[in-house]
């Protein structure tokens, strides 16, 4: 997770203290060879094994885990995913507006969105009705944009987080917002896999620097150059 820039923060237990942490003192006193008869199988590293340990930027927090009701099989597999990977997390389930049965109020979210705010993030190409006419150019999706009706389900899960936000508001504390296809093992292009330990420790790092920095908001996950057009900041 590409949360900043800066050096991990020693949020996990080392391997190596874990394992002098577990091995009795007679253990402990004998040579390294009688451990390790075989010196190529001493040469080698063991397989990491974190332990996690989050710092105080972490502890206590709470994570609302957004779904449907309707589908209780994509919570069960986010809550025993988190409840492995990241087991110091305490995480509610959060019963996400359903835009095919409940009434969202049009003062709350709009029926439509308009383009030219994701142009700073994605390629927008020129569109062509069937007689290949130009309906919308490249340009006019950037500026002054397209108006697009949001489906259903996108009212719904707009509304969903707006109804998030106020939860944390009325809380006052920080809360981590997840939906419910979240997941935390993968295989990344670069540092090995992505597990529950690798998560604990670059979020640690990122809630420091949100809070050295004052910040109100921190973007966990992808946020990337889709196309080589994000723009929205300077280089």
């Amino acid at each position: 997770l590409p949360l900043c820039r800066e050096e991990a923060a020693a949020v996990l237990e080392s391997p190596s203290a874990a394992r002098r942490a577990a091995v009795p003192p007679q253990i402990a006193a004998m040579p390294a060879s009688a451990l390790s008869p075989n010196p190529r199988a001493r040469s080698r590293s063991p397989p990491r094994t974190a332990v996690l340990k989050p710092g105080s930027s972490l502890q206590g927090l709470t994570a609302l885990l957004l779904g449907l009701e309707r589908r209780p099989d994509r919570r069960q597999r986010g809550e025993d995913m988190l409840a492995k990977e990241v087991p110091w997390l305490r995480t509610e389930f959060f019963r996400a507006t359903d835009g095919k049965l409940d009434t969202i109020p049009d003062d709350e979210v709009a029926k439509t969105w308009n383009t030219k705010n994701n142009s700073n993030y994605g390629t927008y190409e020129d569109v062509m009705d069937k007689e290949g006419k130009l309906l919308y150019s490249a340009a006019q999706f950037a500026d002054p944009g397209v108006d697009y009706d949001f489906s259903p389900g996108e009212r719904g899960c707009a509304h969903s987080h707006c109804r998030m936000w106020q939860r944390v508001l009325a809380e006052n504390k920080p809360m981590l917002i997840l939906e419910d296809d979240v997941q935390l093992v993968f295989e990344r292009t670069c540092c090995g896999p992505s597990s529950g330990a690798t998560f604990t420790e670059r979020f640690e790092l990122g809630m420091r620097e949100a809070v050295e920095r004052r910040a109100e908001v921190l973007y966990l996950g992808w946020s990337g150059h889709r196309g080589g057009n994000y723009k929205h900041h300077e280089e």
